[in-house]
C-alpha cells in the first residue's frame, strides 16, 4: 500500500509540473533577471511664463483650437443645462475666471489658447435685453481690449463645440459660465 502511495504522489507531482519525482534529483527553476528601465517624465507642455497649468494642448496631445473672437452683439442663450447664460454673437457660452483680479487676467499664454478672451475693437458692446449685469472692457498692456461682465473678463472655451454648450462650467473650480 505504501509503495502505491509513493507512485501516486510521483504521478501527481509530475503532472502538476513539480520538480520533484521519485529517484530524481531536484532541478532548479530558471528565473528571469529583472531589467530596470529608468522613468523619464514627459516633457512639460506649458511655457515658463504660463502659470495656469493648462499647457499648450487641449485634450490628449491635440493642439488647442484657435478660436476667432466673434463679432456682433452679445446674446442671452436659454435652454442650456445651466439655464440662461451670456453668449457671444455666435451663440458660444462666455465664462469668467474666479482667479482674475481687476485689470489682471490669471489666464495668459497657453491658457488663453484653451480659454480665448472675448476681445473687441469697438469698446464695450451693447448689453442684450434682459442682461442682469454691466458690460465693460479692460485694456491689457499689449493693447488688446477684452469684454468684461461686472468687471470680470469674459472668455470662450475651446471645449464647447456648438451654441449652448457649457462644457467649461466648473472646470478646476475656477471657471464659471456667465449666468444671467
Amino acid at each position: 500500500m505504501r509503495r502505491s502511495a509513493v507512485v501516486l504522489l510521483s504521478v501527481v507531482l509530475a503532472s502538476c509540473g513539480g520538480a520533484a519525482s521519485v529517484g530524481a534529483a531536484p532541478t532548479a527553476t530558471p528565473t528571469a533577471t529583472p531589467v530596470s528601465t529608468p522613468y523619464s517624465p514627459p516633457a512639460a507642455q506649458s511655457t515658463a511664463a504660463d502659470t495656469s497649468g493648462y499647457g499648450d494642448y487641449y485634450g490628449y496631445g491635440t493642439p488647442a483650437p484657435k478660436a476667432a473672437s466673434p463679432s456682433g452683439p452679445l446674446q442671452l442663450t436659454s435652454g442650456t443645462k445651466l439655464g440662461t447664460v451670456l453668449a457671444a454673437s455666435n451663440g458660444m457660452t462666455l465664462y469668467t475666471n474666479k482667479n482674475d483680479k481687476p485689470g489682471s487676467s490669471a489666464c495668459n499664454a497657453s491658457c488663453a489658447a484653451i480659454w480665448p478672451p472675448l476681445l473687441t475693437t469697438t469698446g464695450a458692446p451693447a448689453a442684450p435685453a434682459g442682461l442682469m449685469g454691466t458690460l465693460g472692457v479692460v485694456t491689457w498692456s499689449d493693447g488688446t481690449v477684452q469684454v468684461t461682465l461686472n468687471g470680470q473678463p469674459l472668455y470662450l472655451y475651446a471645449g464647447d463645440f456648438k451654441s449652448g454648450d457649457t462644457n467649461g462650467d466648473g472646470i478646476d473650480g475656477i471657471w464659471a459660465a456667465a449666468k444671467n
